[in-house]
Formats: structure tokens, C-alpha cells, sequence
């Protein structure tokens, strides 16, 4: 058959010995020694990347199984047909990981909690900052190797993979790096997924950026027209295409939310069942007080989670003014005052609105900056970094207000609920009112800690050196 490439030369399959370069850590692989040497000889190889001379032992059973080449074909051997064959590797298990580099990067036992990694790699992560050691030349491999370590091992399906079979089968193509599990790491954490549900944004962000790879390669592959203002010319039928693919996705979101306002819904009444199944009333002052307590003491174990004093800031504000609102339209002539509390909420509503808004802006501003300053040639590397820093926070910022506004929204559907079921007698209702508004009291009056405060803008300077790295990773 005729090619347009002609006839291609070809070359005899060679096997090849991995290894990894003990001084610069770079995997490597070296082509067997003809004739092959005895088992446990010290072989010297030169590493391709820093040009150092390592030492290797040499076992036959390190020789891949390519095309049936194996270390006994290969090498001649005269080990007898009966002798049982080495094995190449062995796989761990889950109480005795194959490796166990990872855990002991993170200082954690191989059998430690996904809360007990996060906290590790939280702090490992701020200690070990290149920015915080600028006299150590290995500050930044230390830095990547933690980031690693704990997407690895933060992740069951990898974790899983890499008690199994070890570092390389357990890294995943294209980074380490999960909006997911960002925004799970930073907002609260597993122990607010009982009060806010999983955060929706976090996976709309990853869709969009899902999507826009997406149509980036739809439009590789096609000749794309575009009208005078840039906007992309659709035909009907692409049009109708994606209109049925955003009323699928508009339709899966209100699905998803659904379940999530039920599932809250759920958690809420038995959290303030403590009050109501006690209560002979609502002026019953030693239920009362101990209901009292009880919130104060969650109150302050969720402080201690990341963004904590935010986050029970902005759900004590729905509780207490949802609260308030029923409570104000029971007991007021016409529910007057439930009508006044509902205008409330909604200014709240417009206010937080155009907070976020402009956090938005300012953070637009920021790469405009950059990316002006990226144009005139004048940038230097301490300046960009500082702009980098400055958009981190900024955006940190806006996803948090961001953040903010859906969580509002969400505990908003969900006090409706609550407060205005049907099946229950409104003596219960006024109950649950008064449950949650000593609940909403008590996560507001949550204060943030000097230490925690300082803590945020560290892990700020984190992802930003993290993402820095990973860009330059993917560049190369």
C-alpha cells in the first residue's frame, strides 16, 4: 500500500531499566547491559538531566516483558525452567501501602484520617513556603512535593492507587489540582457540608472551564465566523443545539439543588429537634439555656475550620432574621412585622449582591494591570508576583462573596421549610423559630482569632505559588 511517509526504517526493541536519579529525583530508564550482568551487580548510570553518576543494582527481574523479551531470553540465563520466577513488583495494601514517601512527607501514619492530611498539608504548606525561606534552595521542590503528597493521599480513588502500586501509578494526567476540592479545602470543609451542602460554585467553575475546552476544541476543528463585535455566527440548528444543552444543564442544577435543600432540610430538623421535642414552651428558660450551650460549643468547633467565623457569620444571619420573620408575622397585627423583616432581607440580598459586584470588578482591575504592564515590557518578576499575590486575594475575596450569596440563598429555601411545613401544628413552628434564632445568635456572635486571620492571607501566598507552579509545569 502506498504511504506519503514512504518506508520508515524501524530498529530492534530494546529494553530498558527504570530508575530514579537519587540527587535531582528525575525518573530515568537505561538500556539492559548486554551480556546482563549477575544478580545484585552494581551498575553506574548517568542521570540525563542533572549529569550525575548514580549507582544501580541489578536484578534480572527488573527487565520489562516487551514483545516477549524478558531477563532470562535476553540475558542467556541458565536458571532451570522449575526455578519459581521473580516477581517485578508486589502490590501493597491499604494497612501496608507499597511506599509510604507520601505520609512521611505530610508527617501523618498510613492510616490517618482525610481531616488529619488536610490539617497536615495546611500547615506543612505555610511553614514550607519558598517566600518563607528564601535562603534555602530546595524551599520550592519541598513546597511541590507537599502540594502532591496531599492531593494524592486527600483523594480516596488515589490513595487507594498509591498504597497499591505507588507514586507514579497514582498521579493523575494534567496536575493534581481540583476546583472541588479547593473550594471544599478552603470554605468550611467537610464539617459545614451538614449546614451549606456541597457549594455549588465550585463545580459550576469547573464545568465552565470544562466547557471552554470544550468549545476551544469544537472550534479547532472547524472554520468559526464572527459578526463585527467578535461574537461567534451560529447556524439554527447550532443554535437549537445549545439552547437544549443549557435548558438539560438549567434543569440538572435545579435537580441537584433540590436534593440539597432537602437533604438540609433533614439535618436542621433533627439539629433543632434537641430544643423542640423538650421544650414544654417557648419561655422554658433550662432548655432554654441548655440549647443555649449547646450552640455555643458547636459554634466554636466549626470556628476552627477554614473561613469558619465567615461562613457561621453569613448562616447565623439567615437563621436569625428567618427567625425573626416568622416570629414577627405570627405575633403582629396582619403580619406586618414578618412583611417589614422580608424587605429587610431583600436590601440584604441587593447589598451582598452589589458587594460582590465590585469585588469582582477589583479583581478585573488587577489583571488588567498585569496584563498591561505584561505589554509594555516592563514587569519585573518581584512586582508580578506581588500583583499575583494581590489577585489571589482579591479573587479569594470575591469567590467568598460569591460563595456567600449561594450559601444565603440555599439556608434561605431551607428556613422556609422548615418554618412553614404543613404537617407539623404551628406550636411546633413557633418552637423551631425560637430553636433557630438561638442558634443563628450563637454562630454570630463567633469571633475570628488574630492567629486565624493571619493564617487565611498565608494560604493565600499557597495556592498562588502552587498555581504559579503548575502553570509552569503544564508550560513545559
Amino acid at each position: 500500500m502506498n504511504s506519503a511517509y514512504g518506508i520508515i526504517e524501524s530498529r530492534p526493541l530494546t529494553p530498558h531499566i527504570p530508575t530514579t536519579c537519587s540527587q535531582c529525583n528525575y525518573l530515568l530508564e537505561f538500556p539492559v547491559p548486554s551480556p546482563a550482568p549477575r544478580a545484585g551487580t552494581i551498575l553506574n548510570i548517568q542521570c540525563y538531566n542533572c549529569h550525575s553518576t548514580i549507582t544501580h543494582a541489578f536484578y534480572p527481574s527488573q527487565v520489562p516483558n516487551i514483545g516477549g523479551i524478558n531477563a532470562s531470553k535476553s540475558s542467556g540465563s541458565t536458571s532451570s525452567q522449575n526455578q519459581t520466577p521473580r516477581r517485578g513488583r508486589k502490590i501493597g495494601t491499604q494497612e501496608k501501602p507499597l511506599e509510604k514517601k507520601y505520609y512521611d512527607i505530610l508527617g501523618v501514619p498510613v492510616d490517618a484520617t482525610t481531616d488529619d492530611i488536610k490539617k497536615a498539608y495546611r500547615r506543612l504548606a505555610i511553614k514550607n513556603h519558598p517566600d518563607k525561606n528564601p535562603d534555602d534552595p530546595h524551599a520550592e521542590e519541598r513546597f511541590k512535593e507537599i502540594a502532591i503528597a496531599y492531593q494524592t493521599l486527600s483523594d480516596p480513588e488515589l490513595r487507594q492507587k498509591y498504597n497499591e502500586f505507588g507514586a507514579k501509578e497514582s498521579a493523575p494526567e494534567g496536575g493534581f489540582v481540583d476546583p472541588e476540592e479547593v473550594f471544599g479545602t478552603i470554605f468550611g470543609g467537610e464539617r459545614f457540608v451538614p449546614i451549606i451542602g456541597h457549594i455549588s460554585l465550585a463545580k459550576d467553575m469547573k464545568a465552565a472551564l470544562q466547557e471552554a475546552d470544550d468549545m476551544e476544541d469544537e472550534e479547532n476543528g472547524k472554520q468559526v465566523q464572527r459578526d463585527a463585535k467578535g461574537r461567534e455566527i451560529l447556524t439554527p440548528e447550532e443554535k437549537a443545539r445549545r439552547e437544549e444543552k443549557a435548558r438539560k444543564i438549567a434543569a440538572e442544577k435545579a435537580t441537584v439543588r433540590a436534593e440539597r435543600v432537602q437533604k438540609l432540610v433533614e439535618n436542621l430538623e433533627r439539629k433543632l429537634g434537641i430544643f423542640t421535642e423538650s421544650a414544654t414552651g417557648p419561655d422554658d428558660r433550662q432548655v432554654t439555656q441548655s440549647w443555649r450551650t449547646i450552640c455555643q460549643l458547636d459554634a466554636e468547633e466549626l470556628k476552627k475550620e477554614s473561613y469558619g467565623p465567615d461562613l457561621l457569620h453569613a448562616i447565623g444571619f439567615v437563621y436569625v432574621s428567618k427567625a425573626k420573620q416568622y416570629q414577627a408575622t405570627a405575633q403582629t397585627f396582619l403580619g406586618v412585622g414578618g412583611w417589614l423583616h422580608n424587605v429587610q432581607g431583600k436590601y440584604h440580598v441587593f447589598s451582598e449582591t452589589v458587594s460582590t459586584l465590585r469585588a469582582a470588578i477589583d479583581l478585573k482591575n488587577v489583571f488588567e494591570q498585569i496584563q498591561a504592564a505584561e505589554q509594555a515590557g516592563n514587569l519585573s518578576a518581584e512586582e508580578k508576583r506581588r500583583l499575583e499575590e494581590q489577585a489571589a486575594e482579591k479573587g479569594l475575596q470575591a469567590l467568598f462573596k460569591g460563595t456567600k450569596l449561594e450559601i444565603e440563598s440555599v439556608l434561605r429555601e431551607t428556613c422556609d421549610r422548615i418554618l412553614e411545613d404543613p404537617a407539623i401544628p404551628r406550636s411546633k413552628a413557633q418552637l423551631r423559630a425560637v430553636a433557630l434564632q438561638i442558634l443563628g445568635e450563637a454562630y454570630l456572635a463567633v469571633r475570628k482569632d488574630q492567629d486565624e486571620a493571619h493564617e487565611e492571607s498565608e494560604y493565600v501566598k499557597v495556592e498562588t505559588t502552587t498555581s504559579r507552579q503548575r502553570d509552569s509545569q503544564r508550560a513545559q
